[in-house]
């Protein structure tokens, strides 16, 4: 999904060889073992086949807010398994892992992830530069938060 074109505008740019795809995996890894939550791999509940990443981490890998990311491969946009699995994460850091606040970063444009932000709840918070660019910030406190 990082080398697909159409994908790889909206995380910073295609990944163009499997380097890149294994040190992004190899610092989802290494946030989990010194946090205790990151990025996972997203499954197809009937196939079992990988069909993107969701989690939460440090914003920008070192905080101290709490970011939400997601990324799919193309054939899995619009079937659910994003907004399913942003939900559930947003469920664990509002529960057991005990966060207040849970924001986004998503480049202008990206219209599904600002719906998928919105159908969770999330509120437009500004403009922040992150990551190379400008992206939109979107933010959700605990006390707004709801699995539905």
């Amino acid at each position: 999904m990082w080398s697909d074109p159409e994908v790889g505008p909206w995380i910073g740019g295609a990944h163009t060889g499997l380097g890149q795809s294994a040190e992004v995996l190899a610092e989802h890894r290494r946030h989990q073992q010194r946090h205790g939550y990151g990025f996972w791999a997203a499954e197809d509940g009937e196939s079992g086949r990988v069909v993107g990443e969701v989690g939460l981490m440090l914003f920008e890998g070192h905080g101290p807010e709490i970011e939400i990311g997601w990324c799919f491969t193309r054939d899995s946009w619009g079937r659910g398994y994003a907004r399913e699995a942003a939900a559930t994460w947003l469920e664990a850091g509002f529960g057991e892992l005990g966060f207040e606040r849970v924001i986004a970063v998503i480049l202008p444009g990206n219209e599904r992830s600002i719906r998928l932000a919105k159908s969770l709840g999330m509120q437009a918070a500004g403009m922040r530069y992150a990551y190379g660019n400008e992206h939109l910030v979107f933010e959700l406190g605990r006390a707004g938060f709801s699995r539905a």
